[in-house]
């Protein structure tokens, strides 16, 4: 995708703010409140600088992006409180850290560019980032900027490693086929809604469910394949909805425009001939597309006035 598609396309703000928000909610106990901000704050910083810089790449989807930017977000929030429970002064964390990201980057979107499956894009990526930070480490301790037990440290800490043993065995969970209709209806739904409200929604569903709905998002023919039950489903959520006062009132607006036509001009023009200055001006400017807001109720009165008026 070309740059200015991308640009039209990835309003990445909220997305981002959403990386930095559950960033913020799960870090360690042990990791003090002003680190913690460091923590926070390296996340969205980091993740800023990834988004500017896709923006920038030729032939990356929007879809694409998000991913990239989400890596960039999960190790630098492993990484960097790593580095703090090692105890590594902050300047040599800053410059640890924009490796790390920079690796992320390049690696992901060579991968993901080449078509390759994402749980083979997490472990190259996974490879390339210890890599880095081994480096990193490394060239620090041999330039006598951290000590060698701060070495040490930071090689023994893997946060990642540890947030996975605390959450116990992963279990793959079967997603029914009626789970599976009810994430293609709602994929229907998020196709024609905003990108960045997209992402944001997606970003606090479980990874596997996010996934699916974003690969029924990409196929094209959705709808047109869609079968009774997800159509019961897409009704369902449909109804769920609220509708806006605003919205109902254009709803109701447009069941006027059907009576005011160019058939019926002149059995307008009579009927609105002695009516308040008010009415009239509203057909006037239906009759020009010119937007009139009126109370719904006045709207609902107006509308079947003219419909009684037009059978006459």
């Amino acid at each position: 995708m070309a740059e200015q598609d991308i640009k039209k396309t990835f309003d990445y703000q909220g997305f981002v703010r959403d990386l930095a928000m559950q960033a913020e909610s799960v870090v360690p106990v042990d990791i003090a409140p002003d680190d913690k901000k460091y923590v926070t704050n390296m996340v969205y910083n980091f993740c800023v600088l990834a988004c500017e810089a896709v923006v920038k790449e030729e032939n990356i989807t929007h879809e694409n992006a998000l991913m990239i930017t989400q890596f960039i977000g999960e190790w630098t929030f492993h990484k960097s409180i790593d580095l703090i429970r090692a105890g590594i002064a902050q300047q040599f964390r800053d410059s640890t850290l924009q490796q790390i990201a920079f690796v992320v980057f390049e690696i992901s979107k060579q991968a993901l560019m080449k078509n390759m499956p994402q749980e083979q894009v997490i472990q190259v990526v996974e490879h390339h980032v210890k890599r880095k930070y081994i480096e990193e480490l490394t060239n620090l301790k041999d330039k006598n900027l951290i000590s060698p037990q701060e070495y040490d440290k930071a090689m023994g800490e893997s946060n990642i490693d540890k947030m996975a043993e605390e959450k116990g065995p992963v279990e793959v969970e079967e997603i029914s086929d009626n789970k599976a209709f009810k994430l293609a209806a709602f994929a229907m739904i998020l196709q024609k809604m905003p990108n960045e409200k997209v992402a944001s929604i997606l970003s606090k569903m479980p990874k596997h469910e996010a996934k699916m709905v974003m690969d029924y998002m990409q196929m094209d023919n959705l709808s047109s394949n869609a079968n009774d039950t997800i159509l019961q489903y897409l009704s369902e959520i449909k109804s769920t909805v609220p509708v806006s006062p605003k919205r109902k009132n254009c709803q109701m607006q447009n069941k006027i425009e059907k009576i005011v036509t160019n058939e019926n001009e002149s059995k307008i023009n009579d009927i609105i001939l002695e009516e308040r200055d008010g009415i009239k001006k509203y057909v006037s400017n239906l009759r020009k597309n010119e937007e009139i807001q009126l109370p719904k109720h006045v709207s609902k009165v107006v509308n079947l006035y003219l419909s009684e008026k037009i059978k006459v």
